[in-house]
């Protein structure tokens, strides 16, 4: 983890503190465990940390561990106290051994405090409404299956809305907002996680010698997961790989496709989109150019200016691009922001002349990040442009051919560098554009 801002600092140290109190009041207030008991809370413990260290695969680039079903199933089995013991510890120790033992940090701690408070929060919600977690086991019903939900709601939005503190806190933007874009209300893996932990709470409440035959059932959709996300991995790599030859085909335009996708990104970030809308962002920049291999180098290196034929020609890259990408099911929501990434706010883009708002903002977003790499980088009939005359481009042909926001929002990023241009290009700027 980067320097912590003062501000994100005392938050943490707010949240350790916390943790540490709600944990001690509870444990002071615990029963004595059954040696079964305990043997089942040190197990809990270690699949706390076991599944931080595994995750699952679900997407291309996105894992999901199932820390909230096994915490939710503590909470329901254990006295609040050894619940937050389980979660706190198990967490840290997961953290622990990921780092391969290395000198604490201040990370891992809030990651553990928080994960605790997460499971307090379930645990305070039940006290509240009478749980008997001794009782669960033999009397199901309604009421009761009523009050677990409500207490996974209220894991869930302790932990959203915890880390959505620390990130705001540090990245210097509004906490809420953070949390309003990182997350949904409803959101499916981790509702899927809280019914499995209802689930291994039933069972293992009844029957805690079960624990195995649900471990091994996890283990195999692990794996199968692991596989058929790595068939995924392939495809996509296969695909961006087409993009890459574009870039090695003409020397001007070398790692041009990453770096739009690095701006994009940076750009949907700035823009608070949800960061499956990021993604999808990012992987449409990284292939915006796909269909420029079906396009003749002579046309793509020219240095004088392009015949009707040649211009139609290039012309064309997006619709094709569109077309390749439809083959494939990963890339299918990002063949719109391909197909319509030269189309322009005034309606002189192409292929379909869209204007303004007609245009997907994934699009438009790749629009802005395109031109200042082309900008900013030398092409055959030009050399780069230095910062300066980048900004004033952007300053002139803003609300014409690109949206206004978007570009105010690159010129705030390229000001507080969090976008650079690429290495040799001339990065002074002016006081005004």
């Amino acid at each position: 983890m980067k320097r912590l801002r003062p501000a994100a600092r005392l938050y943490i140290s707010v949240v350790v503190v916390a943790a540490l109190t709600i944990a001690l009041g509870l444990l002071l207030d615990t029963q004595p465990l059954t040696p079964e008991s305990a043997v089942l809370a040190v197990v809990f413990g270690v699949l706390v940390a076991t599944v931080n260290l595994f995750p699952l695969p679900f997407a291309y680039k996105r894992r999901m561990s199932l820390d909230s079903a096994v915490i939710f199933a503590a909470v329901l089995l254990f006295d609040p106290g050894i619940a937050i013991l389980i979660a706190g510890l198990g967490c840290f120790a997961g953290d622990a051994i990921s780092s391969r033992l290395r000198a604490w940090s201040p990370e891992m701690v809030f990651n553990a405090s928080q994960t605790a408070l997460q499971a307090g929060a379930g645990a305070l919600v039940l006290m509240l409404a009478g749980w008997d977690h001794t009782q669960f086991v033999h009397e199901q019903g309604l009421i009761r299956l009523l009050m677990a939900i409500v207490a996974a709601f209220a894991m869930y939005m302790v932990n959203t809305m915890l880390v959505a503190g620390v990130i705001g806190l540090q990245s210097g933007q509004a906490p809420f907002s953070v949390w309003r874009q990182s997350t949904d209300l409803i959101h499916g893996e981790q509702l899927s996680e809280f019914a499995l932990g209802l689930l291994a709470a039933v069972i293992l409440g009844r029957h805690p010698w079960a624990l195995p035959l649900l471990i091994f059932p996890t283990v195999a959709v692990y794996h199968s997961l692991e596989r058929h996300v790595q068939l995924r991995r392939q495809t996509i790599a296969a695909v961006e790989s087409m993009a890459d030859i574009v870039d090695i085909r003409d020397p001007y335009t070398a790692n041009h496709s990453r770096r739009v996708a690095e701006y994009a990104r940076e750009l949907a970030t700035a823009l608070g989109l949800g960061p499956e809308e990021i993604d999808l962002v990012e992987s449409a920049a990284r292939v915006h150019d796909v269909g420029k291999t079906v396009v003749d180098v002579a046309v793509l290196t020219k240095h004088g200016k392009l015949t009707s034929k040649e211009w139609h020609q290039l012309r064309q890259h997006p619709i094709t691009g569109a077309q390749i990408l439809s083959r494939f099911p990963q890339f299918s929501l990002a063949t719109t922001y391909v197909r319509h990434h030269h189309e322009r706010i005034d309606g002189l883009g192409y292929p379909d002349g869209l204007k303004g708002d007609q245009i997907p903002l994934g699009a438009r977003i790749i629009t802005v990040a395109d031109a200042f790499d082309a900008m900013s980088c030398a092409r055959p009939y030009r050399s780069a442009l230095p910062t300066p005359m980048v900004l004033a481009e952007l300053a002139l042909h803003r609300g014409t051919q690109w949206d206004e926001h978007i570009v105010d929002v690159l010129v705030a990023l390229i000001e507080s560098e969090h976008i650079r241009l690429p290495r040799g290009v001339e990065t002074s700027r002016p006081a005004t554009i």
